[in-house]
């Protein structure tokens, strides 16, 4: 008998073996849509600022392209940039072909309806503006580009900025203003949660709501100078001269007062 359960054995971890590597090979796979931005055909629009490749949805992608780069200057200096960068934008015209080119297959079974724009460094990603999604209308994804052309600098300015901020810096650059009843409507994120480094918890704890108004208080208390001292290095006594937690509480006594 000692034969044959050794032979048992060995059939058991054989399988275990190639199932796990059947596994690892199905996870590599599923990466390789991001191993390459650019799709087959791509064409490209080249502005003073901006280079912007599209598929096939050129009216989208022309209004993508103007705006950016008409806004190019104008984010440049505002994070302290003597000149506009070199900033790609990658637009596709399915929102599935975009989350994939950031995430990979896996981000298929996601059900990100709202996900339309991301960066890898300065590299700018979007879901054209002409097929937005259940979610978002078309000029919602036009003015994304300039949200996450600010991201894009943000990758310059500090690639250890935390997500909170890097969030608040492009809201409050590229978005409208917050609602003017916000504090008395939502549920306000805690100290901690604003530490989060993860996408979907953010948008779940209404960091898209808040991070602007986070940003704008640090601006109006502290100035401009202050804010892009924090963005660059993380150091709250630094830039402000008090903690992390005595900002935090003045900003909910800054919502309370203007968002109410």
């Amino acid at each position: 008998m000692k034969p044959n359960t050794q032979a048992g054995r060995k059939k058991t971890l054989k399988i275990i073996g190639s199932a796990i590597g059947v596994l690892i090979v199905l996870f590599l796979l599923s990466f390789i849509p991001v191993l390459s931005l650019k799709t087959g055909g791509m064409q490209t629009l080249r502005g003073n600022y901006i280079t912007v490749y599209y598929e096939t949805e050129y009216a989208a992608a022309r209004d993508v392209f103007e705006l950016a780069d008409a806004q190019s200057e104008r984010i440049a200096n505002a994070l302290g940039f003597d000149a506009p960068q070199d900033i790609r934008m990658y637009i596709y015209d399915r929102q599935s072909t975009f989350q994939t080119k950031k995430y990979g297959l896996a981000a298929l079974l996601l059900d990100l309806d709202w996900y339309i724009g991301d960066n890898k460094g300065t590299n700018v990603l979007l879901t054209s503006p002409a097929n937005p999604g259940k979610v978002h209308g078309y000029d919602a994804v036009v003015q994304a580009s300039v949200h996450e052309m600010v991201h894009a600098y943000n990758s310059i300015l500090n690639k250890r900025m935390p997500l909170w901020i890097n969030e608040g810096l492009a809201l409050y650059l590229s978005n409208g203003d917050p609602r003017e009843d916000l504090y008395t409507t939502s549920y306000v994120p805690g100290l901690e949660q604003t530490h989060t480094s993860d996408p979907v918890e953010f948008s779940n704890m209404g960091g898209y709501d808040f991070a602007h108004t986070y940003i704008e208080y640090l601006d109006k208390t502290f100035g401009w100078d202050s804010v892009l001292y924090l963005a660059e290095t993380n150091d709250y006594e630094k830039a402000f001269g008090m903690s992390e937690d005595d900002v935090y509480t003045g900003w909910i006594e800054f919502l309370k007062e203007n968002y109410s």
